[in-house]
């Protein structure tokens, strides 16, 4: 079973996400700021994290450099869903080690396929 953590501060958003996330079979912890996100990135190792730019106490930008320099997680994907879209926002936070962005509000089925296609332990879906 994937393990996943998803960190983001808005309570609907992150039930909404948590209970679909577990519909898929996905193993989930969640953390509703950045200091629940940081303890709980030094002490797991994820299959994919989805990190929310604007978080109480550490932003989600400080995160994704912390998710990279960890030992555990250096190398998980990192999905980033925010509501701060615009182009620097984007490329900041892909320049930092994100591996993917989604706008906010986000097309969870898009989430989803990104997600599968990020843990799977096959190759990408489709040939070119």
């Amino acid at each position: 079973k994937n393990k996943i953590l998803i960190i983001e501060d808005e309570v609907l958003i992150l039930t909404f996400l948590q209970r679909r996330m577990e519909k898929e079979n996905y193993d989930v912890d969640i953390a509703r700021d950045g200091s629940e996100a940081m303890d709980l990135i030094s002490k797991n190792k994820y299959d994919s994290i989805l990190v929310d730019l604007m978080l109480p106490f550490i932003s989600g930008f400080q995160l994704i450099a912390h998710i990279r320099t960890d030992q555990k997680n250096a190398d998980t994907p990192v999905i980033v869903v925010s509501a701060l879209s615009n182009e620097e926002t984007i490329v900041e936070a892909l320049s930092m080690g994100a591996t993917d962005f989604l706008k906010k509000p986000l097309a969870i089925n898009v989430l989803l396929t990104k997600v599968k296609l990020l843990t799977s332990e096959s190759p990408l879906l489709y040939s070119a």
